[in-house]
Parts: structure tokens; C-alpha cells; sequence
């Protein structure tokens, strides 16, 4: 049944009420014995009938007034509920590659709401007993992070922050295959800008990069950064140290003499080559 649904006990429940008044005045004029003279009959069956009527206005003018009453109230609820979804955050927890390398996996905390999220804290949803060697490493390593540790003040809308965590080359020559059944679960907790609290739980779960593999050598903007690095290497090693760079430079008059150097030894092939066939 839905909330704007009434239910069939509140129909017979005001059905009873309009009818109250009408049996009561019955049962007095039954019980009674009251003669009602012939000549006042309709004038007391009019009066009958506005006091009836007067009821049934008083009861439905409660009626209104309450169920106004409850609308404003729903709608209040509504807007205010609007009002904290638009600035609610959402705070998750990720596993990236580095650009550097896809071996390189990089801790990502990110709001992914639609407002800014305040002391942000994290905790781990397992004890340290239940924890695989592998995973108390990697909380070794996130408890190192003070922002993990202790809390993270601000994180405003689509911003991240971000810290290396592994390298999966290390930790599978470490732990071999197992490392793979790293599964931890955090509970995060944050703040609106108007101090209203939320929980959100994130896992990260290292079965799911098994068998990922990169095609080609890594992020193409990296190995670009990389080449121009080493240019700019090359140029401050040849300033510093006063070397000469030779340059050879053509104007339109060189390629003109070029083309007819060119054009002369075309010439001259083709007239060996005639000399040959007579």
C-alpha cells in the first residue's frame, strides 16, 4: 500500500462519525417519545438536518486542516532533504595505476559527491588477528599516511588525493600468489559543510588485478615527458660546457643549384643511355 493510499479502516471510521450525530438524535427521539406537533415537524427536521450538517463541516474542516498540515510538513521534509542532497559528499576509496608504470599501484581517495566532505576518517574493518600477512603489510604502509591515520580535514567536490601505496612487481616476488587474496574492507566517515555525519564502506580487493595486463610501454603523455627531459638534458649539458653547435642551413637559392645539379645528372643519364641502344 502507498502513503497516499488510505487505508479502508479510516473510510468506515469517517463514515461512522457522519452517521453519530444523525442515530444519536434518533435515539433521543425514540427513546423519548417526544409528540412533535404536526405544524413545527419540518421546522424540527430543519434544525435536525443543520445540526447534522454543522457536524459533518466542523468534522471535515478538522479533517483539512490536518491533512494541510501534513502536506506542509511532507513538503518541508522534502525540501529539506533536497536541500542535503545537494551538498552531500561522497567519499570512496581506489586502487590506481601510476602513469609511470602500470606495476606501480597508487592509493586514491576521492569525492565523488556534490559537495564538500570535512573530517574525513578511515578504519579498517578487520582485526589485526584476522589479517594475511600481505594485508598487514599494506596496512603498515596506509597507517604510515598521516592523513589515513589521523583524519583528512577538507576534500572538496572531484578532488582526490592520492600517495603511492605498492609495486606488484615487490610484493608478488614477496608474497607470491597469495597476495592476490589481499581483501580489505574500511569503514569511512565524514562530514556536509553542515556538520551532518555519513558512513560509506569501500573495499579494496587485489583479486581483481589478477591476470590485467598493459599492452605497449606504459602512458604515451609519460614517455613524451620522459624524451623532452632528456632534450632539455642534452641542451644544458652542450651550454655548460661552451660546445659549438654546427647547423647547416639552405636557402632558396642553394635548393635552386641542388635542382639543376639534379636536372644535369638526369641529362646526362639518359643521353648514355641512348649512346648505348644505337
Amino acid at each position: 500500500m502507498s502513503k497516499d493510499e488510505k487505508p479502508l479502516w479510516m473510510y468506515c471510521a469517517l463514515l461512522a462519525v457522519l452517521l453519530l450525530p444523525t442515530l444519536f438524535i434518533a435515539g433521543i427521539a425514540v427513546g423519548s417519545r417526544a409528540e412533535i406537533p404536526s405544524d413545527k415537524a419540518w421546522e424540527y427536521i430543519s434544525i435536525t438536518i443543520s445540526a447534522i450538517a454543522t457536524s459533518i463541516i466542523a468534522f471535515l474542516t478538522i479533517v483539512l486542516a490536518v491533512e494541510t498540515w501534513r502536506l506542509r510538513r511532507s513538503q518541508d521534509e522534502q525540501i529539506d532533504s533536497n536541500r542535503k542532497e545537494a551538498i552531500r559528499p561522497h567519499v570512496e576509496i581506489f586502487l590506481e595505476s601510476s602513469i609511470v608504470g602500470f606495476q606501480f599501484i597508487l592509493l586514491k581517495v576521492e569525492n565523488i559527491g556534490k559537495g564538500l566532505a570535512r573530517n574525513i576518517k578511515f578504519k579498517s574493518q578487520k582485526s589485526k588477528s584476522d589479517l594475511i600477512e600481505s594485508e598487514k603489510e599494506i596496512i603498515v604502509r596506509l597507517e604510515e599516511l598521516s592523513f589515513f591515520t589521523n583524519s583528512l580535514n577538507t576534500l572538496g567536490v572531484n578532488n582526490t588525493k592520492k600517495s603511492f601505496l605498492f609495486s606488484f612487481i615487490d610484493m608478488q616476488d614477496k608474497y607470491g600468489k597469495d597476495f592476490f587474496k589481499t581483501r580489505l574492507s574500511f569503514e569511512i566517515t565524514f562530514e556536509d559543510m553542515e556538520g551532518n555525519s555519513y558512513t560509506n564502506y569501500s573495499v579494496i580487493d587485489l583479486s581483481e588485478f589478477e591476470g590485467i595486463t598493459e599492452v605497449g610501454k606504459g602512458n604515451p603523455s609519460y614517455r613524451t615527458s620522459v624524451e623532452i627531459e632528456k632534450i632539455r638534458q642534452t641542451l644544458d649539458s652542450l651550454v655548460k660546457s661552451n660546445k659549438r653547435i654546427k647547423v647547416d642551413s639552405y636557402s632558396q637559392k642553394d635548393r635552386d643549384i641542388e635542382d639543376e645539379k639534379l636536372e644535369a645528372r638526369m641529362r646526362e643519364h639518359l643521353l648514355r643511355k641512348d649512346e648505348r641502344k644505337l
